[in-house]
C-alpha cells in the first residue's frame, strides 16, 4: 500500500494556486479590455450620430479595433468628413488612434497624408501633405480638454498645382490649445500656442502685395502664445460664423508673446486684437524690432521718408539717431567708416538713414532685446488699417 508524499502535495499547491490566480486575473483583464473596447466603439458610434444630425458626416471605409491587452487601437482606412454647413468635403488616406485601457480620455492619433479638400460632390481644390502628423486629445468626445497637433514638413497646395509651388509650407509646425483656468461652463477661455519653423508662402507673395508679400516669401520662424476670450462653445462651425459670434460677444485675442524671425530681422509683439462689426481687426500692440533697417523697405517707410524729407535735412536728426541706434548719426554726417554706412565716395546709405529717421519719426525708442540693440514702436490696427506710429503701412481686408 503506497502513501502520498506530503511535501510533494504541498509543492503542487504552491504551483497550482498562483497559476489559477494568474489565469483568473487574465480572464478578468480580458473581460475589462473587451468591455472598454466595446464602450469606446459605442461612444464613437454615438458621437458620429450626433455629428451627423448637426450636418457633419464622418465616414470610414474600413474601421478596425484592436490593441489587446493594454491598449485600445482604432484604425480607419479612407476617413472622410462631409460638412454640409461649409459645403466642404475632406478626405484622408488613413487615420490611426490609440488610448491606454486605464486612461481612455487621452487619445493619440496619426494621420497619413495627403488630405484633400474640395466642395461637396466636387473635385478636390486643395491638398495638404506632410511627412508625419500626430495629434493628442485629452477629454471625452464632445467635451475636449486639451488638443496638441505636431506636423513635420506641412505643405498646402492647390489642385491643380500652380507650377508645383505650394501655397504654404514649413519645416515644422506645432499647435496647442487648452481650457484656461478662468473658463466657466458656456464661456470657455482658451490658451493657444503656435510654433512654425522655416515658414514660407512663396506663391502668395504676389497676391498679398507689399508689404506682406515680401514678408511671407522668405523663410520665417514664429512662436506665438495667446488667450482667446469670447467663444460660446467649441462645436465645429464655419470660420465666418465663428468670427461673427466672437465679435458679437466682444471677443478678444490677447497676445501674450509673438516672436517672428527672418534671418537677423527679429520682431516681438504683445497686445490685444478685436473684431469690428464689419469683420476688420482693431487693437494695439507693443512692437520690438531688432535690425529695424531691414524692415523699413518691406513697409515702404524708406520711400515715404525719402519723399517727405530732403537729404540735406537728414543730418539734423543725427543726435537723436545716435541715441536711438549708436553710429547712425555718424553715418548721416558722412563718416560711415568705409562702406558701413555709405559707398566708396562717403555718401550716406539712403536705406540706413531712412530707417533711422523712420524710427525717430514713428516715435521709436531704443531698447534691448535678446542682448541686441532694438527699437520699440506702437503698432495700431484701426478698422483693418495698420499703423506704425502715425504712418499707415498696410491694410487687412475684412475677415468675414
Amino acid at each position: 500500500m503506497s502513501t502520498q508524499d506530503p511535501s510533494r502535495s504541498s509543492r503542487s499547491w504552491l504551483v497550482a494556486v498562483p497559476t489559477a490566480v494568474l489565469i483568473l486575473l487574465g480572464l478578468i483583464w480580458s473581460g475589462f479590455w473587451y468591455y472598454s473596447s466595446t464602450k469606446a466603439e459605442a461612444t464613437m458610434t454615438a458621437w458620429r450620430a450626433r455629428e451627423a444630425e448637426a450636418g457633419r458626416v464622418y465616414g470610414c471605409a474600413d474601421a478596425r479595433f484592436g490593441g489587446y491587452p493594454f491598449r485600445i487601437e482604432v484604425s480607419c482606412a479612407d476617413p472622410s468628413v462631409d460638412d454640409h454647413h461649409t459645403a466642404l468635403s475632406i478626405r484622408a488616406r488613413n487615420l490611426a488612434a490609440v488610448a491606454q485601457v486605464w486612461d481612455p480620455t487621452l487619445v493619440i492619433g496619426e494621420i497619413a497624408a495627403p488630405v484633400t479638400i474640395g466642395p461637396l460632390g466636387g473635385s478636390p481644390t486643395a491638398t495638404i501633405d506632410w511627412t508625419l502628423a500626430q495629434a493628442s486629445l485629452r477629454g471625452a468626445p464632445g467635451a475636449p480638454e486639451r488638443l496638441s497637433l505636431v506636423i513635420e514638413k506641412p505643405s498646402l497646395g492647390s489642385v491643380p498645382s500652380s507650377a508645383g509651388v505650394p501655397l504654404l509650407q514649413a519645416e515644422h509646425m506645432e499647435f496647442h490649445a487648452r481650457f484656461a483656468a478662468e473658463s466657466t461652463p458656456g464661456h470657455p477661455v482658451l490658451d493657444l500656442a503656435l510654433n512654425l519653423a522655416s515658414f514660407t508662402a512663396p506663391s502668395l507673395a504676389n497676391v498679398l502685395g507689399a508689404p506682406f508679400g515680401a514678408m511671407v516669401s522668405g523663410s520665417t520662424d514664429a512662436a506665438i502664445t495667446a488667450v482667446l476670450r469670447g467663444t460660446s462653445d467649441l462645436t465645429p462651425k464655419p470660420l465666418a460664423q465663428r468670427l461673427r459670434e466672437l465679435q458679437a460677444a466682444n471677443g478678444r485675442l490677447d497676445i501674450a508673446s509673438a516672436r517672428l524671425q527672418q534671418g537677423d530681422l527679429i520682431a516681438s509683439a504683445t497686445g490685444a486684437l478685436t473684431l469690428t462689426p464689419r469683420g476688420t481687426l482693431s487693437g494695439e500692440m507693443r512692437l520690438t524690432i531688432v535690425n529695424f533697417a531691414k524692415l523699413v523697405p518691406l513697409l515702404g517707410i524708406d520711400r515715404a521718408m525719402a519723399q517727405a524729407v530732403p537729404q540735406d535735412k537728414l543730418a539734423r536728426y543725427a543726435p537723436g539717431l545716435d541715441r536711438l541706434m549708436p553710429g547712425l548719426g555718424n553715418m548721416l554726417r558722412g563718416g560711415g567708416g568705409g562702406n558701413a554706412g555709405g559707398n566708396a565716395s562717403g555718401s550716406v546709405d539712403a536705406n540706413a538713414s531712412a530707417a533711422a529717421l523712420g524710427a525717430v519719426a514713428l516715435g521709436g525708442k531704443p531698447t534691448e532685446f535678446e542682448g541686441q540693440q532694438a527699437v520699440t514702436l506702437a503698432l495700431r490696427l484701426d478698422d483693418g488699417n495698420i499703423f506704425l506710429g502715425s504712418l499707415k503701412v498696410g491694410q487687412i481686408p475684412p475677415l468675414f
